[in-house]
């Protein structure tokens, strides 16, 4: 059993574990029909319905995911099940790609004391790619077909992420260089997917910062030429796309920025703290799921927001100031982690304080103060839930493994004569 956990054989496992659970889980939905935004996206987009579009597509909005309809029509027309088919390809790739970031940022740290669990890493790393890939918060980004910007987008983000990671454990500078570049690539493929890849440079500062330098700040400049590139990039995204459009729409540059009427940016933001903790929760209980949720505006920091009749919520939204004091709490529990933990390297205190805060990094681009007409989406959560999902798992596998131990010390101790 230990050789089997030891060796490639557990990771092959674990991922086939990941890939039919998956395809289990999804597999009564390849013949959903097209819906919402899909009909203007895909049923009546005539661009998509030539190879020879390419170019195009690819250089207009959402590009590389606008050209994987192209040619998906290709491939079948407009039969839903191709579509739905690549969707969920890409999810189990997701899956999969969140196991290893979960394993090899636990290893990462330093072994646990002496006697203690040795494959607690690859454990931890299946749960939260399981919980990531069946959890029911992932219907919409899967099976809302337009919503392959999302996913794929993540692909691009959790790709680049891991080449980062394989990238600084490369001993020679040749293959390094590679593997950056790839690292590069991924990021202009992910913006091109959909914007939310945007903030991909900050998960990888923040991965170097408290995984590789140990917070020390100095350990970063052997990097400048990625850290360069990669911030050239975000300037140029935010200079040609962003600040057109506006903000971060969720299909079209319409939908968001500081002309969205009925909403201050103000409002906004103190709505988006509500709607943060209705995301934990929606992931701590996911009850009463909507494609389009009436979502109540908040209009004071201290007012709780006025529900419309027939809305239907999990719980009684409170004020906003309630929701950013468990959100600053949540986060000044982060920041303890990491500066607690820091130049250590040890304990499980870094990889949660690094999830904590890849969750709220992902959702900064669509909760901020950027007004976006639609205030509240599940497809939203994708890829942020997968720091949701690893700390979950960490947390619940301390409190199994104490458990564990209190069983075997009391044994023990009812044997002593």
């Amino acid at each position: 059993m230990e050789r089997f956990l030891a060796g490639r054989r557990f990771h092959y496992g674990a991922c086939l574990l990941v890939a039919v659970v998956t395809v289990a889980a999804y597999s009564t939905t390849f013949t959903a029909p097209f819906h919402f935004d899909d009909i203007p996206n895909i049923v009546e987009n005539y661009t998509i319905r030539s190879l020879a579009n390419l170019p195009e597509l690819l250089l207009g909005s959402r590009g590389v995911t606008m050209a994987t309809f192209a040619l998906n029509y290709a491939a079948g027309g407009l039969n839903e099940t191709g579509y739905h088919l690549v969707n969920t390809a890409i999810h189990l790739i997701n899956g999969v790609m969140v196991y290893f970031l979960v394993f090899l940022t636990l290893s990462t740290i330093q072994p646990r004391e002496k006697g203690g669990d040795e494959f607690w890493a690859g454990r931890i790393a299946v749960y939260a790619s399981l919980l990531f890939a069946v959890h029911p918060i992932q219907t919409q980004a899967v099976t809302y077909v337009v919503q392959r910007m999302e996913i794929l987008a993540s692909l691009f983000y959790l790709l680049a992420l891991l080449l980062f990671i394989r990238g600084v454990a490369a001993s020679k500078a040749s293959k390094r260089a590679l593997l950056f570049g790839g690292v590069v690539l991924s990021y202009i493929l992910g913006f091109a997917s959909k914007e939310i890849a945007v903030t991909l440079p900050a998960v990888i500062l923040l991965y170097d910062l408290i995984f590789i330098t140990r917070g020390r700040a100095k350990g970063l400049l052997q990097r400048w030429p990625l850290y360069t590139a990669l911030a050239v990039l975000l300037l140029y995204f935010t200079a040609t796309t962003l600040v057109p459009m506006g903000g971060f729409g969720d299909v079209s540059a319409a939908s968001a920025g500081f002309g969205v009427k009925g909403i201050t940016p103000l409002e906004y933001l103190l709505t988006q703290c509500n709607v943060l903790v209705y995301y934990l929760l929606l992931l701590i209980v996911p009850v009463n799921q909507n494609i389009d949720y009436d979502f109540p505006l908040s209009r004071g920091f201290f007012e709780m927001p006025p529900v419309q009749e027939g809305t239907i919520l999990n719980i009684p939204l409170p004020p906003p100031v309630l929701s950013l004091m468990l959100l600053l709490i949540i986060g000044g529990c982060a920041l303890y982690l990491f500066f607690r933990y820091r130049g250590h390297g040890g304990g499980r205190g870094p990889v949660v304080s690094f999830f904590i805060f890849w969750f709220f990094i992902l959702l900064s681009p669509t909760s901020s103060i950027v007004p976006i007409v639609d205030v509240i989406f599940e497809h939203r959560l994708y890829l942020a839930s997968a720091g949701f999902f690893a700390v979950f798992a960490i947390g619940f596998d301390a409190l199994f493994s104490k458990c564990g131990k209190g069983t075997v010390a009391g044994r023990g101790a009812g044997e002593t004569p």
